[in-house]
């Protein structure tokens, strides 16, 4: 089992860290380098409008499907079938809200048409993520980590024809025309794997048991819901509240791309702790070790790339689009920061997830969104792109800070007595290193890589982290 596991998250890593920062970096990049500031600004804002209602497409199906069909396989032909007309009418609920409000939004033909195709999209992805919970479930690992990868590799693939070949001309339109087909041709792959497994299906509406999963799943539902509004609705309020309201979604869109990046990889992590938590809090074990070891693995890394995207801010914004102004370098600066505590919530706020402690969480998300609406609506009118960072970086700083801090309360953690001495001297080092390099006005480039030298080595010298010993914990929790 141990084997297996290590084997299976490797691979899982594996074909992500290889295929999505690249299509974040290299392909989404791309794009927005093509048809400029303004056209992806309007991508942008549509985009983060089609995600607000989100939580009407899942409703926790996908997590009881992953869980329920590995305990019960035989449960899955009864269940499919309820589940998925289920599915469906939650569709289009979704569909009619998003374009109902779309409309009293204000938008006009032209946005509704490509708002009503992203809302499209949303639906096919998440009945593709619907479907590989079940491959999931059914335990073919391996298949679920291929999987989950086909739709970006569909997507590099068909944007790249167009921005390289010249097959089409590269506009917003096509972008999102790709998007659709990669999505269905991945969300048919998908259901193929499980096929075979739903012979002699009974369609037939179960409204027993849509009422048992609602009910069991509602708090993580509100959970999504919250956290959707507090991470979107800024780009929505940009275009509403600012001048120039889709520029500066394009100069905020294209701040946060390098945050998206950072933030797959620690998904993954979170991905991996939540099931090695439940199981060691149902047996009641000491979690304290491995907490310890996740805030190392976690903090150190965010804290580093936070620290250099700010410091060298301008050289790298203007790497990432050709069309950046120091103003932009100015936002990514700050949408940058808030990798750190964004590290910190995987950590502690996936360890209250584990523990069922939905009700804190969901206290903590709608205070953070209340927190976030209100600084938007004071900022952006005068700091535009640049008040939704400010807010952006207060709300999940009070979202890290309290997440650790219930945490550690309410499930007792009790780091090394010279743990966090040993962590802020790693830090301390890393940051003095950045600074008297930006001082110094040394080539950027070689001073990142110094300054990530210098926090790897110090996460050695101080022992933040113990691979072996780490390796050994995980390995240990998941027999």
């Amino acid at each position: 089992m141990k084997k297996t596991f290590v084997s299976n998250l490797i691979l899982l890593m594996g074909v992500n860290l290889l295929i999505k920062p690249f299509w974040i970096l290299g392909i989404d990049r791309s794009v927005q380098n093509h048809v400029g500031y303004v056209q992806y600004g309007i991508y942008a804002d549509l985009f983060a409008f089609s995600m607000l209602f989100i939580t009407l497409l899942d409703l926790g199906l996908n997590t009881y499907m992953s869980s329920n069909v590995a305990k019960n396989p035989e449960k899955l032909r009864e269940e499919f079938t309820a589940l998925t007309t289920f599915k469906l009418s939650s569709s289009l609920i979704y569909l009619g809200l998003t374009l109902t409000l779309g409309y009293f939004n204000g938008y006009d033909e032209d946005r509704i048409a490509l708002l009503l195709l992203l809302g499209f999209n949303q639906i096919l992805s998440y009945f593709y993520s619907y479907f590989r919970s079940i491959v999931g479930g059914l335990q073919y690992f391996k298949t679920d980590a291929l999987l989950s990868v086909v739709d970006r590799s569909l997507m590099i693939i068909f944007c790249g024809l167009m921005l390289w070949f010249g097959l089409f001309d590269m506009t917003i339109q096509h972008f999102v025309y790709a998007q659709t087909l990669a999505y269905t041709v991945a969300t048919i792959v998908a259901f193929s794997v499980i096929r075979l497994e739903l012979y002699q299906l009974n369609w037939k509406i179960n409204l027993t048991l849509f009422g048992k999963i609602l009910k069991q799943m509602a708090p993580y539902a509100l959970l999504s819901l919250l956290m959707t509004f507090y991470t979107r609705l800024d780009v929505v309020l940009i275009r509403k509240l600012a001048p120039e309201g889709d520029l500066q979604n394009g100069i905020y869109a294209s701040a946060v791309r390098l945050l998206e990046a950072a933030n797959m990889m620690a998904a993954l992590v979170a991905m991996l702790l939540l099931p090695i938590f439940s199981k060691m809090i149902s047996k009641k074990e000491d979690l304290s070790s491995l907490v310890q070891f996740s805030t190392g693995l976690m903090v150190v890394p965010a804290f580093t790339l936070s620290l250099i995207a700010y410091v060298w801010q301008q050289p790298i914004i203007r790497l990432l689009n050709y069309q950046s102004t120091n103003f932009a370098g100015h936002v990514f600066g700050l949408v940058m920061l808030c990798f750190l505590p964004l590290a910190i919530m995987y950590v502690f706020g996936t360890l209250l997830t584990a523990n069922g402690s939905l009700r804190v969480l969901n206290k903590l998300a709608f205070i953070a969104l209340i927190i976030n609406l209100t600084l938007n609506f004071w900022l952006i009118p005068s700091k535009q792109a640049l008040g939704a960072a400010i807010a952006a970086l207060v709300t999940q700083s009070f979202i890290g800070l309290t997440n650790f801090l219930f945490g550690h309360k309410i499930l007792v953690i009790r780091f090394e007595p010279n743990f966090l001495i040993k962590l802020f001297s790693a830090l301390t080092f890393t940051l003095v290193t950045a600074i008297t390099l930006k001082h110094l006005d040394t080539n950027w480039q070689l001073s990142i890589m110094a300054t990530a030298g210098i926090s790897i080595l110090s996460m050695l010298i101080f022992r933040i982290i113990d691979l072996k010993k780490g390796l050994s914990l995980l390995k240990e929790r998941t027999k």
